[in-house]
């Protein structure tokens, strides 16, 4: 099943698009979760919810809502309500917020990525007339032992209407080392990251089936991965990001995440942070 958080918003509104067209693709039902804080009209908030059953309905998906009575938090609330295991998906969005400009930091998303009870998937959607559909997707790998692995959950979700995949492997060295680096140095650093991204790609074709849409990777040898990560989006005008968020512990989560709102903030297409179990 795929669970959408969803706040009622105009952002929610454009996420809840992508939550409908991933329990279309995968044959599965969408459950809504809304919890009623107060900032929402009831009537404004029941035409939303109408609209978002039609849409489902068009798509053949049965959908679910509930309404949930706030607890302690909105975020406490959720978590209560939301079963743990990889059996769902949680899709919720994020997006800057009055007064604190982060994109992730302090949000109810970031909160839900760092459970680790349950799979994540959380939304900054840039292109809204896209429908949650954006066929060119844009995949940076950090060269994780388990590859591919982690990303598939979500990459499923939309498989369907993928027509172009490209890897990148960015392979980080220091501001210092990178002017006066050696040629067979870098030719050795990008054989690696090849052979890696090699693996991935052998991978993904085993389980994409049969699925046909173009694969294509890329190694850049850099000193600011976010920088690199933004410029082949654009360059290769990609309409989606997916990005793993973080497993390691508390001082690479911090610095990693300031790297998440600088993708965030500065990409040129939708964003998916996903964090698997």
């Amino acid at each position: 099943m795929i669970i959408l958080a969803y706040d009622g918003s105009l952002n929610g509104d454009w996420v809840s698009r992508y939550a409908i067209r991933f329990a279309a693709h995968i044959g599965t039902s969408l459950s809504v979760l809304h919890v009623s804080d107060g900032s929402l009209d009831p009537d404004q908030l029941y035409i939303k919810l109408q609209r978002l059953e039609r849409e489902s309905r068009t798509l053949g998906v049965e959908s679910f809502t509930e309404i949930l009575p706030l607890e302690k938090s909105v975020y406490f609330t959720l978590l209560a309500h939301i079963p743990s295991g990889r059996e769902h998906i949680v899709v919720c969005g994020t997006r800057v917020r009055t007064r604190k400009q982060h994109f992730l930091s302090g949000t109810i998303a970031e909160k839900l990525l760092r459970t680790g009870y349950f799979p994540v998937l959380a939304l900054r959607v840039v292109q809204p007339g896209l429908l949650g559909t954006p066929r060119d997707l844009l995949l940076p790998m950090a060269g994780h032992p388990r590859g591919f692995e982690a990303a598939w959950p979500f990459f499923r979700l939309l498989l369907p209407e993928v027509d172009r995949l490209f890897l990148l492997r960015c392979m980080k060295v220091s501001s210092l080392r990178l002017p006066h680096m050696s040629e067979a140095r870098r030719t050795a650093i990008r054989l690696a990251g090849e052979r890696y991204l090699g693996v991935v790609g052998e991978e993904i074709t085993r389980r994409r089936g049969n699925s046909l849409f173009r694969l294509d990777w890329r190694v850049s040898i850099c000193d600011d991965w976010v920088h690199e990560v933004l410029v082949q989006a654009s360059r290769l005008k990609v309409r989606m990001l997916l990005l793993g968020a973080t497993e390691r512990p508390l001082g690479h989560r911090l610095l990693h995440g300031n790297a998440l709102e600088r993708v965030l903030r500065g990409t040129p297409c939708d964003v998916g942070i996903y964090r698997s179990l």
